[in-house]
């Protein structure tokens, strides 16, 4: 079952810039604080999926190192997805609003989402993307502190590369939704897998002997695999 139908035929440069709002924790106030969220692709030839990005309090993560990945984290890490994990963290009371891309973001490229909220306190934001020549990474940030950010000010984060733990990193035809395989993406059955997020430890490609990989040296990607700027412009 295919999840990622996607156009991959993008320039390399390619930016993307959208503004999406709404929430379980939205207010009739009039908004006071706007950010803008951009993720930058530093991989060599690992696309990614469209952008995730949350606003949030503190008592909202959609991932934590050494536990399970809910079944909407795993299915953007396995098959691009991110509309459940934004619909999933619209339903949180903790979460004050979400944006979400429509584009992938090829290597080199870059994409923006634009968040407002009249909160003012206790700010964090999280962004989530899928490495889609891969089976079940992710690269992202969660739960970065921002609500001290005054207007003009930014802050730069490097995003590593999470592996969700839901499926086995066999490199196998058919099982990547990326332009390399356009295999399969998100699966249900979670076997032959560790069941919990971890840093990833990369791919290891045909051309490292494994014969049975559909990934070239081109595919390999060390830490981080994007570069994060959350501005505050109102």
């Amino acid at each position: 079952m295919k999840q990622l139908n996607l156009k991959f035929a993008l320039p390399v440069l390619l930016t993307s810039a959208f503004i999406v709002a709404g929430c379980g924790g939205s207010s009739s106030t009039p908004t006071n604080k706007s950010y803008r969220v951009t993720l930058s692709n530093v991989t060599a030839n690992q696309p990614l999926s469209p952008a995730a990005v949350i606003i949030h309090k503190a008592g909202y993560q959609a991932w934590r190192a050494g536990k399970a990945a809910s079944v909407s984290l795993e299915k953007l890490a396995e098959g691009g997805s991110n509309q459940a994990l934004l619909d999933e963290a619209n339903n949180n009371a903790d979460v004050i609003v979400t944006g979400g891309g429509d584009a992938v973001i090829p290597p080199g490229g870059s994409q923006s989402v634009a968040l407002k909220t009249a909160e003012k306190n206790d700010l964090n934001v999280t962004v989530a993307a899928m490495l889609v020549n891969t089976n079940d990474a992710f690269t992202g940030v969660s739960t970065d502190k921002i609500g001290s950010l005054q207007k003009g000010e930014s802050i730069q984060i490097f995003a590593p590369v999470w592996d969700a733990g839901t499926e086995a990193n066999s490199e196998a035809a058919g099982s990547l939704p990326g332009p390399v395989d356009g295999g399969e993406g998100f699966n249900a059955e979670r076997s032959n897998d560790v069941n919990f997020v971890a840093i990833h430890q990369g791919v290891v490609t045909h051309a490292d002997g494994l014969a049975t990989s559909v990934l070239g040296e081109s595919h390999r990607f060390n830490n981080p695999g994007a570069f994060l700027k959350i501005e505050r412009v109102e």
